[in-house]
């Protein structure tokens, strides 16, 4: 049986390749100019962690499958995969003929190879807990994968979507940082920090005519003002996670178009359910009904987005939209805070993230809307990058967000599971009626039992929040006219095999 359904859900690094200022030969022809924010810190597709390296990795490698713009996911290196009646054993058959930019060709020894550097308890991958399920990996033959799980799990060829799980050559892995290899339609050419990667239409790519430019340039413009006064004068093509403010302006130019898309990405205030005053669930529910998260979503995020009550969207269908959510009351806020020893309401800090403007803006319209429920927070403001040591798992109050997972499975379970990896990283939550029901979800590769779990976890988070998850914001991105076959996707990466530039 075949899975493919919708789901949902440091350093910089030298130039390397060739020396700055040396343009390559293709530089006549069509090349995409997409403007980002920050250098690479990695050019190894198994260690990227940043938004701007997401796109550098789905752009130059391939995983075992995809995930489209409308969030169905689809094969890729892999032509088809079926799995075992007690989901425990998953057999991939892999194209032939595909060819790594070296002129190798892929064979499921490479695959074997790559999966067994990212489940190395050794190694470093930001992502290793995630395939935890993976039991042993093994390769039949030339054109087959088998993977052998620990425990009965629907969602694996989901989760081989995601942005550290590429293919590339055995015995390379060595040299990823430097000379990455891979089987995309675009192959490195050259990167050199501060200023532009540079990637090449890959000649042998596997599917027939793609890519149909010449080459991609990701720009590094740290400053958002240049960067769209470089999109208006035409001196890059695209411009890579578009402010939300500035949706609305842009949208009305006619040498311009505008996309936002809804996503499954949140942003919300961690509660550490661990230590006072959030360790009352009293407390918790009460910040809840202090605040309206419509109002939230107009002042943080202009209109961009919509209320949401855990890391599934409203867009989704798994999302509990018959599940009754008390609206904001601060009366009642005020109440519970008395019942839980607070008469006086609650004074508290709430950590900010600098340099995460729209998550900084959420710190202050909560600061302004909660005073009314008896939350009397005080901002402080902290280096995003000093969180995970500073802040992460540790403060009572502070204002955070994660990118949009391959699944729902992996929006949640390492968020709410007791003992889950992010959830001991953040706010500490357990309630046995979310394990139960988080357990069952993966455990079934039936949608319909997979929806019916889902619900129960939102229906128990509302009764007994984890934490305070504000809303589903949507990501947008700006083209020029000239640009065309693409489409605006909610993972934050870009699908560029059928983009063309007139």
């Amino acid at each position: 049986m075949s899975l493919s359904r919708r789901t949902l859900i440091g350093s910089s690094l030298a130039a390397a390749a060739i020396r700055p200022g040396i343009r390559p030969a293709y530089a006549a022809g069509k090349v995409l100019r997409i403007g980002i924010s920050t250098s690479l810190n990695t050019l190894d597709p198994m260690m990227v962690t940043t938004g701007d390296e997401y796109i550098y990795a789905n752009l130059a490698f391939n995983g075992l499958s995809r995930m489209r713009e409308d969030l169905v996911v689809e094969p890729d290196l892999a032509e088809s995969w079926t799995f075992s009646d007690d989901l425990k054993q998953w057999t991939f058959k892999l194209r032939r003929g595909v060819k790594f930019h070296n002129g190798e060709e892929m064979t499921a020894q490479d695959v074997v190879a790559s999966f067994r550097r990212l489940l190395d308890p050794d190694g470093t991958s930001p992502v290793r807990s995630q395939y935890d399920m993976v039991d042993s990996i093994s390769a039949p033959d030339a054109g087959t994968v088998v993977f052998q799980l620990k425990i009965p799990y629907g969602g694996l060829a989901d989760i081989l979507t995601d942005r550290q799980v590429k293919i590339v050559p055995r015995g390379a892995a060595g040299e990823m940082a430097t000379k990455p290899i891979g089987t995309g339609p675009f192959k490195f050419v050259s990167y050199t920090a501060g200023d532009r990667l540079v990637l090449a239409r890959h000649a042998d790519y596997f599917e027939a005519g793609l890519p149909k430019v010449d080459g991609v340039e990701l720009r590094v413009i740290p400053e958002m003002s240049v960067k769209i006064s470089a999109l208006q004068a035409g001196d890059i093509d695209v411009l890579w996670d578009l402010p939300l403010e500035q949706v609305k302006p842009l949208s009305g130019r006619s040498d311009l178009r505008v996309d936002s898309v809804p996503t499954a990405s949140w942003d919300g205030a961690i509660l550490n359910n661990a230590i006072p005053p959030f360790n009352d669930k009293r407390v918790r529910q009460a910040f809840h009904l202090a605040v309206d998260k419509k109002e939230i979503v107009e002042l943080t995020l202009f209109g961009q987005g919509v209320p949401t009550i855990s890391p599934i969207p409203p867009s989704h269908p798994f999302f509990a939209k018959d599940v009754v959510v008390p609206k904001s009351d601060p009366a009642a806020a005020r109440k519970l805070l008395a019942e839980a020893g607070y008469p006086n309401g609650i004074k508290l800090p709430v950590i900010l993230p600098v340099g995460r403007p729209v998550r900084e803006r959420l710190g202050v319209t909560l600061q302004q809307l909660a005073k009314a429920g008896g939350f009397d927070l005080q901002v402080q403001r902290l280096p995003y990058s000093s969180f995970n040591a500073e802040v992460s798992g540790k403060a009572p109050l502070y204002i955070d967000g994660f990118f949009a997972r391959p699944t729902v499975d992996t929006s949640l379970f390492p968020f709410l599971r007791s003992k889950g990896s992010w959830n001991e990283r953040l706010w500490h939550y357990s309630d046995e009626a979310v394990d139960r029901a988080l357990d069952a979800a993966r455990s079934s590769a039936d949608a319909a039992v997979q929806k019916k779990n889902y619900i129960d976890v939102q229906a128990t988070l509302v009764a007994n929040p984890a934490s305070f998850f504000a809303y589903s914001v949507n990501y947008a991105c700006a083209y020029r006219k000239s640009v065309d076959g693409i489409k605006t996707h909610p993972m934050k990466w870009f699908d560029l095999r059928y983009a063309t530039l007139s």
